[in-house]
C-alpha cells in the first residue's frame, strides 16, 4: 500500500490533468446553463393578459418601452408604471431507467425543482414635444431558478441553477407624421449566475488509478480494491460570476388608421464575459490512496483547485412583428416573434490563465413564437383581456439537460384593467403554460462520473402579474 501511495505522489501535474480529462464535473460543463426558458417576456401585466399578443403594436401604456420604443409616440401625458410579476415553475423528473454514477447510490427523483421567481419592472414616459417622447425602463429580461434535492439521481449533472439580470433601458421615440413613428433605446444589462452540482470524487479517484496502472506506476491488480475502498466519495462544485454588457433596441409603428396599426421591433444580442470563480468542496477520504489523490488534485494550480473562471456567452437578439385592430369595443391583437438562440452553440469554461476547463456542446436553434389575443371594453371602468400563444423551445432533444429541461409550450392567458377614474389604472394578468414533457437521456459525456439520467421532465408554469399606472 505504501508503494502505491508513493507512486501516486510522484505523478506529474500534467499527467494528472490528462488522466482526469473525463472525470472533472464542473457545473457549467455538465449542463445547459442557458436556455429559452430564462428569456422573460413578463415585463407587463397588460400584455400578459393577451398572452403577449400585439406587444409591438398595442402601445397603450409605458411598458411599450420594452416591446417597441416607437410606441411611446402614442402615449398621452407623463406616465409612471410599476409592474410586479411572479412566475411559479413546477418541474419534476420521472425516472425510467436511470443509472447510478460509479461508486454512488442512485438517489431519488429530485422532487419539484421549481419555485416562485419574482420579475419586477418600472417604466417612465415623458413627452418632450409633439414629435419626441422620452422613456426609461428598468426590467429583468432574463432569469431562472431551479433547485433539486441534494440526494437526487441527477445531482452530478445539476443541483442549483440561478440566473438574474437587471436591465436599464433609456428610449426615445420620434413621431414623423400622423402615421409613422420610430423609436430607439439603449440597454445596459447586468447578469449574475450561480450553477452548482455534486462532484463524484469516487470516479475522480478511479480514473486517476486506472491511468497510473496503465502507465505502470501501480500494479493493476490493486486498482479494483482501491476503487472499492473509495466508494461513496462525493463533494460539490459551483460556478458563480457576473458581468455587464451594452445593447440596443429599435422599433417602428405604422398607423393605417386610428383603428389599425402595425408594429415592428428588434432587440440586439448582448456579448458577455461572465467572470467569477469555480469552487470545489472535496470530501474527506478515509483511504490513504484516495485521500492522497484528492489532496494532490485540489492543490493550487491543479484541475480540482478553486479559483477564477469565466465563460463567454452571446445572449440572443430578437424581433417582433405585431398587428392591432379595433372594432368598436373589441381590440384584436397578433404577434409573431423570433429569437436568435443559434448564437449559443457551445459553452467554453476557462480559467483566468486561459486553461480550458470544459467545452459543452449546445447546438441551440432559433425559435418562433405565435400569439393572438383580444380585449373587450366591458364598461368605462373595466376592460377584459384574453389570449393564447405557442412558444417553441430552442433546445434539441440531444442536448436537453436537467439544468433547464426546456420544451415547447402553449400559453392560455386572462387579464383585466380597472379604471377607477382620475389618474390611476390598475392591470392584472394570469397565464398558465402547458409544457410538453421533455425526454432526458443524458450522461453529460461521462456516465461513470455523472451517471445516466433517463426519463421525462414534466413542467408547468403559472404567471401572475399586477401593475399600477399613474398619469401626471
Amino acid at each position: 500500500m505504501n508503494q502505491a501511495i508513493s507512486a501516486v505522489d510522484k505523478v506529474s501535474a500534467a499527467r494528472r490533468r490528462r488522466a482526469l480529462h473525463l472525470g472533472i464535473a464542473l457545473c457549467c460543463a455538465s449542463s445547459s446553463a442557458f436556455a429559452s426558458g430564462f428569456a422573460l417576456l413578463e415585463q407587463s401585466s397588460s400584455r400578459l393578459g393577451t398572452a403577449f399578443a400585439g406587444t409591438a403594436a398595442a402601445a397603450d401604456d409605458a411598458s411599450t418601452i420594452f416591446y417597441n420604443p416607437a410606441g411611446l409616440a402614442k402615449l398621452e401625458g407623463t406616465q409612471l408604471l410599476v409592474v410586479a410579476s411572479g412566475i411559479l415553475i413546477s418541474s419534476e423528473f420521472n425516472n425510467s431507467g436511470s443509472q447510478a454514477a460509479l461508486g454512488q447510490q442512485l438517489g431519488n427523483e429530485g422532487g419539484d425543482a421549481g419555485d416562485w421567481n419574482a420579475v419586477p419592472a418600472l417604466y417612465f414616459a415623458l413627452p418632450l414635444n409633439e414629435q419626441f417622447t422620452f422613456g426609461f425602463g428598468v426590467n429583468a429580461p432574463f432569469g431562472l431558478k431551479l433547485d433539486y434535492d441534494n440526494a437526487w439521481m441527477g445531482r452530478f449533472q445539476a443541483l442549483k441553477s440561478e440566473i438574474k439580470t437587471y436591465n436599464f433601458n433609456p428610449s426615445l421615440s420620434w413621431r414623423v407624421n400622423d402615421q409613422l413613428s420610430f423609436g430607439v433605446g439603449a440597454n445596459y444589462q447586468r447578469i449574475q449566475a450561480e450553477l452548482t452540482n455534486s462532484l463524484n470524487y469516487t470516479a475522480v479517484v478511479a480514473q486517476a488509478l486506472q491511468a497510473r496502472a496503465a502507465a505502470g506506476q501501480i500494479p493493476a491488480a490493486q486498482v479494483p480494491a482501491l476503487i472499492a475502498a473509495n466508494q461513496g466519495l462525493q463533494g460539490t462544485t459551483g460556478v458563480r460570476g457576473d458581468d455587464a454588457a451594452w445593447g440596443f433596441d429599435v422599433g417602428m409603428l405604422y398607423e393605417f388608421s386610428p383603428d389599425t396599426r402595425f408594429g415592428l421591433s428588434y432587440r440586439s444580442s448582448l456579448d458577455y464575459t461572465v467572470e467569477g470563480s469555480v469552487q470545489f468542496s472535496p470530501p474527506t477520504a478515509t483511504n490513504a490512496v484516495g485521500a492522497a489523490i484528492i489532496t494532490a488534485l485540489s492543490a493550487p494550480g491543479q484541475q480540482l483547485a478553486s479559483g477564477p473562471a469565466q465563460v463567454d456567452i452571446e445572449l440572443p437578439d430578437s424581433a417582433i412583428a405585431s398587428l392591432y385592430h379595433r372594432m368598436g369595443k373589441v381590440e384584436l391583437l397578433a404577434d409573431v416573434a423570433w429569437t436568435g438562440w443559434s448564437s449559443i452553440q457551445e459553452l467554453r469554461i476557462v480559467r483566468d490563465n486561459g486553461t480550458v476547463l470544459s467545452v459543452t456542446p449546445e447546438r441551440w436553434e432559433d425559435t418562433w413564437r405565435y400569439a393572438v389575443g383580444a380585449t373587450y371594453q366591458l364598461s368605462d371602468a373595466w376592460k377584459l383581456r384574453g389570449g393564447v400563444a405557442y412558444d417553441e423551445t430552442n433546445v434539441p432533444d440531444s442536448t436537453r439537460t436537467a439544468r433547464l429541461p426546456d420544451s415547447d409550450r402553449t400559453w392560455v392567458a386572462l387579464g383585466a384593467q380597472w379604471n377607477p377614474g382620475g389618474s390611476f389604472l390598475v392591470d392584472v394578468g394570469y397565464a398558465h403554460l402547458f409544457a410538453d414533457d421533455g425526454a432526458l437521456n443524458q450522461n453529460d459525456g461521462n456516465a461513470q462520473a455523472r451517471g445516466l439520467l433517463l426519463g421525462e421532465q414534466q413542467s408547468d408554469i403559472d404567471i401572475i402579474s399586477a401593475q399600477l399606472s399613474y398619469k401626471f
